[in-house]
């Protein structure tokens, strides 16, 4: 027997639920289980953002929301600042906005935030771009396909006096691939205490940003990776922007076709 469970009900999952729950973003969850079990294939939504944005909290806030009701280990997020709202100005001491965020801005042609990706779907159709009204339904779909590769990832080392983090992982194949692959691994900064426009427009000094995009271990695009074996490694380093705290941070590793950026699977460790 199946029983419809609110996604948002504070008496389920702790969280703040003011608004109205559109039917879609319901989950339906086998009576008795303890969570969301999913197939190993893992979403990455990346959303796309700014410290001047009124719109971005409530987008941030349904992105946790359905990273609570899938869990982390299934639902992978990032927040990239980028765009004119993502600047710094006498309210906002702090934009996050990075080089390779400001790439990924212009080259898929944004116009504005807050949107999002989900495992950079539909690229071809033009597509790519999801409003969040988007996001419950397309995360809901992609996570009920089957996995084609498995990524697993570890910390090496870490250098404290030069802040210079070196992690290493594995790709291995379980399904059919394309052979235009590449590897990339990406930074993530939680629990960032910094200036954040809210939707009535007033500036909250002290708000907590999540799952910041902090910077790119190797480029924007990362590296071509040959699975023709089955599996490849891979050794990157990256050094920490100065003002990270390192225990806030995670690492994000993913695969992509590079005709296509479709992202085929994704994973992610805290350090």
């Amino acid at each position: 027997m199946k029983i419809k469970i609110l996604a948002f009900a504070a008496l389920i999952l702790g969280l703040q639920a003011c608004d109205e729950i559109p039917e879609d973003e319901y989950l339906l969850i086998e009576e008795g289980s303890q969570g969301y079990q999913g197939t190993g294939h893992r979403v990455f939504l990346e959303e796309f953002t700014g410290v001047k944005c009124n719109n971005c909290p409530a987008a941030n806030q349904k992105a946790k929301n359905l990273q609570a009701i899938y869990g982390k280990e299934n639902l992978i997020l990032i927040g990239i600042h980028a765009g004119n709202l993502a600047t710094t100005d006498a309210e906002h001491p702090k934009a996050f906005n990075t080089p390779e965020g400001t790439e990924l801005f212009n080259f898929f042609q944004l116009f504005g935030v807050p949107v999002g990706f989900i495992n950079r779907l539909d690229y071809d159709e033009n597509r790519m771009i999801k409003g969040e009204g988007d996001w419950a339904g397309v995360v809901a779909t992609e996570l009920e396909r089957q996995p084609v590769a498995e990524i697993t990832l570890v910390e090496d080392s870490y250098n404290a006096g030069t802040m210079e983090l070196t992690v290493s992982g594995n790709v291995s194949a379980i399904g059919t691939l394309p052979d235009n692959l590449k590897v990339c691994l990406y930074l993530t900064e939680n629990d960032i205490v910094s200036a954040q426009t809210l939707g009535d427009k007033s500036v909250n000094p002290n708000y907590v940003h999540d799952h910041v995009f902090r910077g790119s271990f190797s480029g924007t695009y990362g590296k071509t990776i040959d699975l023709s074996t089955g599996s490849a490694s891979f050794t990157e380093s990256i050094t920490l922007p100065s003002d990270a705290v390192k225990a806030n941070c995670e690492v994000i590793a993913f695969i992509y076709d590079a005709d296509n950026y479709e992202i085929l699977q994704s994973n992610f460790i805290e350090i």
